[in-house]
């Protein structure tokens, strides 16, 4: 199984079709349509993503889109040594920070999985599937 962490500013090219970059981080997100891929979003990102999406869309097309998106991916856990490990990090963007520490918990507690990607890069088929 090959595992892939999403970083929010790909899935927010995706569900506020932002251009230019939609059409590649569309094909990213695609993989989890495989079925030897597991997409994950970290569970900060869900809330970053909601609050940017309620201001351009509103809130009831911003929930729906989350409500689509979350079919297809799993909420990694942002835990008190994740946020504390972030911190301490010499990564300079905090959620970037964030997001890789989630990562490396992930792959600590899934260590027997042999392929983890941490994609700050794009993902689905078609942006059709989530728009």
């Amino acid at each position: 199984m090959r595992i892939v962490l999403f970083d929010s500013d790909v899935l927010l090219d995706v569900l506020a079709q932002r251009q230019p970059f939609v059409v590649v981080s569309a094909q990213a997100l695609n993989m989890v349509t495989q079925p030897q891929v597991q997409g994950y979003i970290s569970g900060h990102a869900v809330t970053n993503i909601f609050y940017i999406l309620r201001r351009q869309v509103g809130s009831e097309v911003a929930r729906e889109l989350l409500s689509r998106l979350l079919q297809r991916l799993q909420v990694a856990n942002v835990t008190d040594a994740v946020i504390r490990a972030a911190l301490q990090s010499c990564i300079v963007d905090f959620e970037d920070a964030v997001t890789s520490d989630t990562n490396s918990q992930f792959a600590i507690r899934n260590s027997q999985l042999k392929n983890l990607d941490v994609a700050r890069i794009l993902g689905f088929t078609s942006v059709s599937d989530f728009s």
